[in-house]
Order: structure tokens, then C-alpha cells, then sequence
């Protein structure tokens, strides 16, 4: 796939976003149907997209740069959970629950959003009520995901936090799918120092000692976890 010249891939909408699984799995009226009911924008780096605790506006899916959710956890203290890159959605939490928003997303890079209104979500759910469980199956990998990562954020050892968070990060870009090939993160070692909960300095040890075991490979701002699935072995 050709890129810009800041690396950014380019393509058309729906290759873009065939990058996920979830979607790219999706029958393809339903597919088509999103496409045409969706709009695009495009936020400037730091804007924010959406606030944790708002009603719910759609669902959206990355189509060039990055984005981070984040959650709140203390007055003007945030946690991030996640880095979105080209093909990912989030916001489904919300639109099939008609909660408030349990995340916010900010633009970690100028970026390129494709948007799903709510009312148009309505719309396909209300027209064809079978298209509801392809939305739902996206949540509950989620939801499964991060029932594992609670999981391994509770182990008192540093560096099994830090290969089950590699390990989930790695699922969560593939939409849940159980993966066993060389996945691209695009995380900063200050990024992952703040998900697992420790020191920079002791994230660069612990991801010395992941390359030297050969289960990683790092790069400036990004991990390449070479296999997801024996960053498990023995935790």
C-alpha cells in the first residue's frame, strides 16, 4: 500500500479499514451500509474527539494518524489505555448501551476519522435487527480483553505485567483475535511505563531483558512483539 510522505499509509476508506478484522469479517451490505451512512473529519494533534462521561455521538474508526484513549483517574490525572492507529473503532460501548462514555479520545497525531452518528447506527439496527451481534461481537472481545488485563495488572511482578499488557495490546489491535504473528505497537517506553505502572527506567530494563530473551524487537516509539502468544508462557 503506497504512503505519504510522513509514513502515513494511504488507500481507499474501505481498505483502510479492512485493516480490522472485525470489520473487514462484516457481510458486505453492512459494511456498505456504514460507509455510505458515516462522514469523515479530521482532528489536529491534541484535539480532543470524544470526552470520557458524554452521551454517546457514534462510533468512529482511525483512517490515517494515531489516537489515545484515556480515562481519567484522579483531578487533571490521566491513564492511558490505548493507541489507535488506521482501521481501529472504538465507541461501540456506548452506542449499543445508550450509556455515557466510559473513555476519552484525543488525537495523538493530526488525524483522519471516519464517523458513524448514532442516529445512523439506529437506523441499520432498526432496519436489519440481525446487524445488532456483529456491533455486539466487538464489544464483548473487548470486554474479554480487558477482563484479562485486570488480570495482569494485578501481578506484583513487573515484568509479567509488562508482557501480559504486550501481549493484550497486541489482541486489542486485532479486535480480540487470538494472534501469533509479528504485531507493530505504537508505543513510546514513557507510554508503557504509564500502563504497566512503573518507572522509565525500569521499563528500558524490562524491555532489555524481553529483546534479549527475543521476544520483542524495539524501534523509536513503537515494539514489535514478535509473538503475542509466548509473551504468556509461564505467567
Amino acid at each position: 500500500m503506497p504512503e505519504e510522505a510522513d509514513g502515513t499509509a494511504v488507500g481507499t476508506t474501505d481498505e483502510l479499514l479492512c485493516r480490522s478484522p472485525w470489520f473487514a469479517g462484516l457481510p458486505r451490505p453492512l459494511r456498505e451500509r456504514i460507509l455510505a451512512a458515516a462522514r469523515t473529519r479530521t482532528f489536529e494533534k491534541g484535539e480532543v474527539i470524544g470526552l470520557e462521561g458524554c452521551r454517546p455521538a457514534g462510533m468512529s474508526a482511525v483512517l490515517s494518524g494515531s489516537v489515545k484513549l484515556v480515562r481519567q483517574v484522579h483531578e487533571g490525572d490521566e491513564s492511558l489505555l490505548f493507541i489507535g492507529e488506521p482501521g481501529f473503532w472504538f465507541g461501540e460501548f456506548a452506542v449499543l448501551t445508550g450509556e455515557r462514555t466510559l473513555v476519552s479520545a484525543i488525537a495523538k497525531t493530526r488525524t483522519r476519522m471516519l464517523m458513524l452518528p448514532k442516529r445512523a447506527f439506529d437506523c441499520i439496527v432498526e432496519d436489519d435487527p440481525l446487524s445488532y451481534r456483529h456491533f455486539a461481537t466487538l464489544e464483548l472481545a473487548r470486554a474479554s480483553i480487558f477482563l484479562m488485563a485486570y488480570t495482569h495488572a494485578s501481578s506484583l511482578e513487573p515484568e509479567a505485567r509488562l508482557r501480559g499488557q504486550l501481549a493484550l495490546l497486541s489482541h486489542l489491535k486485532h479486535d480480540g483475535h487470538d494472534v501469533d504473528v509479528p504485531v507493530e505497537l505504537p508505543y513510546s517506553q514513557t507510554e508503557l511505563a504509564s500502563i504497566v505502572g512503573v518507572s522509565r527506567q525500569t521499563i528500558n530494563h524490562l524491555l532489555r531483558a524481553l529483546v534479549a530473551k527475543g521476544l520483542i524487537e524495539q524501534g523509536f516509539g513503537r515494539v514489535r512483539v514478535r509473538a503475542p502468544r509466548a509473551l504468556l508462557v509461564g505467567l
